[in-house]
Order: C-alpha cells, then structure tokens, then sequence
C-alpha cells in the first residue's frame, strides 16, 4: 500500500514501537508519559479485564471492558497499542469519562486526526482509534488526571480458524510484563453455539486451572468460564472444539437489516463449505506438483536452512502417484529437471541433494521463474499445483506486476492452482495475494520470526488432498450478487470456503454444489432458507463489507490510489462501522453533553432564594452563561446595616446553573439572628442582589 495511507501516524508508530520492543504483540497495552514532556513512555497498571465471547458456529463476537489505573501523581497523554486476529474486524470503541458512557463514531481519518489534535490542544479527553496495518490497532487518549483510572471497550468481530476439524478462538490476554502490577480481576466468559454437535470442547492453555470451568449445556451449547484475583497472566487464553461432519456439508446465515440499523436494504447471507474430517485412500487425488523457491541474496542465512528443511519435508510427503519438480530462483532460474518427475525413491533422494546444495545468490527474477514452473507438462485429470515462495519483490527481469500476473494468465493453460509464501516484511503482498487469488489458489504470510519449515508444511499437507475441484454454487431461485470472493477456491482436506453476499428475495431455495472428484463431476443439493423477516445473524452484514473492503484495497494496491474505490472503501467503511486505513474512530466526551448544554442559560441571572422566609437553611441559585471558559464568582451575603456576614463563594466557576445553601451561620460559624439579610452576586461584570428573612 502507499505510504499516504498512514501519514505522520505511521512515523510516530515507527518511533514508539522503537521504545517499545515487541512487548506490544502479547496483548493490548496502555503506556504513559506526563503531558508535553520528552520522557520515555512507561507501562500503566492494567487493573482490570472483563472480557465477554459469543460464538455462534464459527464466529467470535469479543467484548474487552479494561480498566487502567495512572498511578503518576501528574496528569498524562497515553498511547494504546493492540493487536487482533489477522480476520477480525471492529465494530465499536467505548471511552469512559468521569463515569460517563460514550460510543465512538467511525469518521473518515483525516478529519478524525484533526479534530483529536485541536481536542487536545485544548486539553480535553478525546480518543482516537486508527488502524495501522497488520491488524495493529492505536488508541490515543489525552489527558488522563493524576491517580485516577482509564476505561474502555472494544468489540470485535471474527471469523475462526478451521483446521483439519479443529476450530480455534485466542484471545491475547498474556500480560505479564505489560503492567506494573497483577491484575486487580480478570474475567473470561464464553458461550458457544452449533448447529452440529461438538464432538470436543475444551482449552489448551488454561484445562488445568482451578480458575477456569467448562459447563456442557447440551450437545450444541457450551460455555467457559475463567475468573482469577490478584493475577499475573503469563499466557494467552486458546480454545479449541470440534463439531461432528459426514461428508462435504454446507450451511447458511442470514441477516435482513432493519430501518434502525442505517445499512440500507439489501439482506446478507454467507455460507460456509466444509470438507469430511477425515479421508480415505481413495479420495486422494494424483498430484502434480513444483516447488518454486526464491533463493536470491535475502534468503542467506537462516532463511536458507529453514527452506532446505520445507523443501526436505515436501518431498517427504509425496506418493509415488505424483509428480514433482523444484524450481529455484534468484537473477536466473534453475529447476531439478527440466520437467515433471515421478516421486521415485531414486528421484527423491536426487531431490534431496539438489536442495542440500541450494546457496542464496542473486537478485529476485519473478516473471522468469513462474513462466518456467507452468511450462511443465500439468496432466489432465490430476491436482496441480504450484507453491511459490519468496521473500521479496520483483527485481529483475519484468519487475511489473500487472506484467507478471498477464503472463501468468496466458501460461496457465492447465488451470494450475497457485499457493503463494511470502517471508518478511519486504515481500510485495499484493502481487502475492493476486497470483493466488487468481488462480483458484491462497497466499500466506510468515513474519520473519516464524518457522518457514512449519507454516509451509502445515499447508503442503492440507494442499496435497483437494476434495473438491473447480467449485460453482447455484443459489436457485435466489436473486443474489456482489459476491466475496470473487472466485471461489477449490476446497481441501482440512481447511474451509466461505461465500459472501447480498440477496434481495428471501424463502427457502435448493442451494447447489457443484465441483469435481477426481475428474468425475459431482453435485450437493440442499434446502437453504434466506431469511425474509427482520433480524438474523447481525455480524453477517459486517463481514460482507469487510470482504468487499479488501477486495477493493487489493485493486487499490495493484493499480494504486484510484479516487472511486477509495471513496467506496470509505463509503463502506462509513455505513458499517469498520475501521480502514481511511477512516478511525473518534470519541470527544464534549460532543456527548450537548443534552446538558441545552440547559446552561444564555445570560447570567441569580434567582430569588428558597424557601424564603427560612429556618435554619435556605438554597441561592444562579446562572452563569456560554461564552467564556470559566468565570470568577463572589457571592457574599450582608445585613442591613451593609456588614458583611458571609462569603458564600469566591473562586472561578465554568458555564451553568449552580445552587449554594446557606445555613444563616456568619463568617465564625454562629448563628445570626433573625431579619431581613441581602445577598449579592459579581461575575465578570454582572452584578445583582437579592433580600431574604431568616424567621427563627
């Protein structure tokens, strides 16, 4: 993406993940200085954690209310830093002041950066949330009084993990050396819905902890329940289950929007497509298959060891039914063999030595390489596949990528299906994500501190059994479009297809499956009901757009900043509340109180007391208008004889209604006696008095 996405943001993360190490990535954290010094930011006490999940299938619906406490005797500016599940997406910010409630609204970023600076010019409490990329999200908050406590709420949305069975939620509440001191609560609560029965429900991290209890409501309902005192988390909180699938199932949810939800009038609908859990022999089809591996000078290293062991591993995992080739690249191409081979014993152990010779040299030619891997000779009725894998970006030879991904198009005569890896930070994502996307593949990323070996391999083995081929869905009698993805990905042992989409006619329709097996074309049928009536699942409409808002932000990576899908990713982002790196969320306290603002007067008055005639006490109120920051008020009560009895008031006062009692006690604290008393009131040029009878 450009650089203009994040403007100054981006720089001042840059700096402050400096100081900040890579404590940042355990779980969201608050950090502190006094306001407008230099000081290097230190960790504020995380005081509290109430954290509320809702899973219904395979979505996580997560509620974090968390309470920080400024234990500096100075008032400070804090940064908020957290990060979120790679798919999740947020959809409501919550800052508390002085005990007030106030929900923030998704502006578009520029404008959001600009009314939080002059917000905290004037040293109010505004808070800013931007995305940052990567899922890295900052929360700016200023000021925060000396000794008191920050709270706030975030919501997410996501869709879980499926692998080989296992569903997976985590939820990043390791803090330990992220607060000052322990936890003074925390707790978790989870409550998990499916349509199919779980065969297996439990937590990896905390299944023997006294603190934490798993409750079977019945075979489709489950809930968990963590809550600890004086607490120091020293791991993240994971949960796995699993449901009961035969075959290849698929289900739909729905949701059709009410007035009230401000989202317009389409209905939504996403359907999951999931494999068996397990498979036989038979249902495995032939591969032919090339390993294309970057080995240009960014490899050297410990890149090189971890890719001579993917590459080791890889072969490991081949039968003698399939074919296979290893490519390599750096300024030139140098494949195995010049073509396909069998998985022979003699051709592995060939392989073997060809990759424990593999040295990083060269620059990174990328169109070369990918035309030499789909000039293979790719048969008819096996699974072809090709997994590409590199660390950078296009640096010789044709370094465009609307080049690359053209000739791609035009080798790709037996529909190979591309898996993308890219290693590192320098890694050109979006030719990445297009290669795959394009041609019924995916695209992973592994950060530089991860295992090559074990992210590659993980994925060869879901890869290496394709299920279904060539898949298509027929909605029936459904009148559906703008669907996400736009091509729908073959579907393998172990990992899952979600559709998204809108629909405008509900009902029950017969949903079609239809795909390949083997070469054998094969069809599911199934009655689905699109809901017709108000109401449904409501993170559907949020994932939809979010699905649209990437594709979008992929066209805006390979063809740049075009002013028509930045307004329609800001548009989206506008109407269903998601962060992009156009827009962020603002919350200014100021803005909550205009109710109260109706009630402060537009001139200075000073009311007849109350009760009058009084015993022993009686109330004087008065009015101070808008127009000024504050204003110095003296109220000062006299007898008749124009002696000063009382001074009520002297001291600066903002705009508003007041109301002082007064108990008929002068300046010694003795009662007067009764008679007729006068009271006065100066402010900044208003002046008035009133009598009053003390009747004792």
């Amino acid at each position: 993406m450009k650089k203009s996405y994040w403007g100054i943001s981006l720089f001042f993360l840059f700096s402050f993940l400096f100081v900040l190490s890579s404590d940042i990535f355990a779980v969201g954290a608050l950090y502190v200085r006094p306001r407008n010094s230099t000081q290097q930011y230190q960790k504020m006490w995380i005081k509290k954690i109430d954290t509320k999940i809702d899973i219904q299938e395979q979505i996580a619906v997560t509620h974090v209310d968390q309470t920080f406490n400024n234990e500096l005797n100075t008032s400070v500016e804090a940064i908020y830093l957290f990060p979120l599940p790679a798919n999740a997406t947020i959809s409501e910010l919550v800052y508390w002041v002085n005990g007030v409630r106030y929900v923030a609204e998704i502006k578009e970023r520029q404008q959001a950066v600009s009314e939080y600076n002059q917000k905290l010019r004037q040293w109010l409490d505004p808070a800013l949330l931007e995305y940052l990329g990567n899922n890295l999200f900052r929360l700016s908050i200023v000021p925060i009084n000396a000794n008191s406590d920050v709270r706030t709420e975030i919501t997410y949305v996501e869709p879980l993990s499926y692998d080989f069975g296992n569903v997976n939620y985590l939820l990043k509440l390791n803090t330990l050396s992220l607060s000052s001191k322990p936890l003074q609560t925390v707790s978790v609560s989870i409550d998990a819905t499916s349509k199919f029965p779980y065969k297996r429900f439990y937590s990896p991290s905390y299944a023997n902890s006294t603190a934490a209890k798993i409750t079977k409501i019945s075979d489709n309902h489950y809930t968990f329940l963590f809550a600890d005192e004086n607490f120091y988390p020293d791991r993240d909180l994971s949960l796995q289950f699993e449901t009961q699938r035969s075959g290849i199932e698929y289900h739909a949810l729905s949701y059709k929007p009410s007035v009230q939800d401000s989202i317009g009038t389409d209905n939504f609908y996403s359907i999951w497509i999931t494999p068996p859990d397990s498979l036989t022999a038979g249902d495995e089809i032939p591969k032919d298959i090339v390993f294309t591996a970057d080995v240009s000078s960014s490899m050297d290293g410990k890149r090189m060891d971890q890719l001579k062991e993917t590459l080791s591993n890889f072969l490991s995992l081949l039968t003698d039914k399939d074919k296979f080739n290893i490519i390599k690249f750096g300024t030139n191409v140098v494949p195995f063999k010049n073509d396909l081979v069998y998985a022979t014993q003699n051709n592995i152990n060939d392989a073997k030595n060809f990759v424990f010779q593999l040295s990083a040299l060269g620059t990174t030619n990328i169109d070369d390489a990918l035309t030499k891997s789909l000039s293979q000779s790719y048969g008819d009725s096996t699974s072809n596949d090709l997994i590409f894998l590199t660390d950078g970006t296009p640096t010789f030879g044709d370094t465009s990528n609307a080049s690359i991904l053209s000739h791609v198009k035009q080798n790709n005569k037996k529909n190979v299906r591309i898996f993308s890896f890219g290693i590192g930070d320098e890694v050109s994502k979006s030719l990445l994500q297009d290669l795959s996307d394009q041609n019924h593949g995916y695209a992973k990323f592994i950060a530089s501190n991860d295992s090559i070996a074990l992210v590659v391999n993980d994925h060869f083995k879901r890869i290496s059994k394709p299920v279904l081929t060539d898949i298509t869905l027929d909605l029936g009698g459904v009148q559906s479009w703008d669907q996400y993805p736009k091509t729908i990905s073959d579907l393998f042992w172990g990992n899952q297809v979600m559709i998204l989409g809108l629909y405008k006619n509900g009902g029950s329709f017969d949903v079609t499956l239809k795909g390949m097996i083997r070469s054998k074309a094969v069809e599911f049928k199934q009655s689905i009901c699109f809901s017709d009536t108000i109401g449904g699942h409501r993170f559907v409409p949020r994932l939809w757009a979010k699905a649209k808002i990437d594709y979008l932000l992929q066209l805006i990576a390979a063809y740049g900043e075009i002013a028509e899908l930045k307004q329609q990713i800001i548009e989206l982002s506008l109407r269903f509340q998601i962060l992009t790196p156009y827009t962020a969320f603002y919350v200014d306290p100021k803005t909550g109180l205009e109710e109260e603002k109706k009630d402060i007067p537009e001139r200075f008055a000073l009311a007849q007391n109350y009760p009058n005639p009084f015993n022993p006490e009686t109330k004087i109120t008065y009015s101070l208008p808008l127009g000024r920051s504050s204003y110095h008020v003296v109220i000062k009560i006299y007898n008749t004889l124009g002696q000063l009895i009382r001074v009520l008031i002297d001291s600066e006062q903002p705009s508003g209604n007041y109301t002082l009692t007064w108990n008929g006690k002068d300046m010694n604290n003795m009662n007067v006696p009764s008679g007729v008393y006068i009271y006065s009131i100066q402010a900044e040029g208003f002046n008035a008095v009133r009598k009053m009878v003390l009747l004792r």
